[in-house]
């Protein structure tokens, strides 16, 4: 194991440990967590997103994941659909190419769930259904659980590992409360990371600040077609 990736390690679990006191006192106050956990992973987790921090940055080249601050925390409830997985199922060839697996190959993050697949005249393509969800997978155990889910005002980019236990996801949500939204494309988009430890059980979402014209659904529809270049990809 590196160092870097046992810092990573040590501060996960540390802001685990105490987060029922010291980070909803952050939390409530808008605050960054204790020892800046995001400025200490900021670099792990760019050179694993490179595409994503790119993508904000085209939107205002002045955006930093430091700038992200903690905005909840929550625990993690397993709630497992046993024999959810099918290795052998069909498409899971081509599912298997959105997964974000884990070191161990135990577990992969599906954070383009909500992606169908069918069989046309001209080939297969892929869809994507009204709800935007995010899927782990035990893949030792072929059963899977929901990590997240949401609307239109809100999806998912990409997911990442930062070591066999901790994972990253990229999203982001609309900014309402901007006055140019809900009419105009220029609205704000908010940038964010949800962190999950999964030997502690528990979650964080950190969020930056709002962006004009931030990447939203387009972004998570060219990923998509960058991984599966031989399947035609629609909205």
């Amino acid at each position: 194991m590196t160092l870097s990736r046992a810092v990573a390690g040590l501060l996960l679990l540390a802001l685990a440990g105490f987060a029922s006191a010291a980070v909803s006192q952050h939390v409530e106050a808008g605050q960054a967590a204790p020892g800046d956990l995001m400025g200490a992973l900021a670099p792990r987790i760019e050179a694993r997103l490179p595409q994503w921090v790119a993508a904000w940055k085209a939107a205002s080249p002045g955006f930093e994941l430091r700038s992200l601050r903690l905005a909840s925390f929550k625990a993690i409830e397993e709630v497992w659909a046993p024999d959810s997985y099918d290795p052998n199922g069909p498409y899971e060839e081509l599912r298997r190419k959105l997964y974000a697996t884990s070191p161990d190959g135990r577990r992969a993050i599906n954070a383009y769930a909500a992606v169908f697949f069918e069989t046309r005249t001209s080939g297969i393509v892929a869809g994507f259904a009204d709800d935007r969800v995010v899927r782990l997978i035990d893949l030792t155990a072929n059963r899977t659980m929901w990590l997240g889910q949401c609307d239109a005002s809100c999806g998912f980019h990409d997911a990442t590992w930062l070591a066999n236990d901790s994972a990253v996801v990229a999203a982001y949500t609309i900014d309402y409360d901007d006055p140019n939204c809900p009419t105009s494309r220029m609205c704000r988009s908010i940038p964010q990371l949800l962190m999950y430890d999964f030997s502690r059980r528990s979650g964080l979402l950190f969020q930056g600040p709002a962006i004009a014209a931030g990447p939203r659904h387009d972004y998570t529809v060219n990923r998509v077609r960058e991984k599966l270049p031989q399947v035609s990809v629609y909205y």
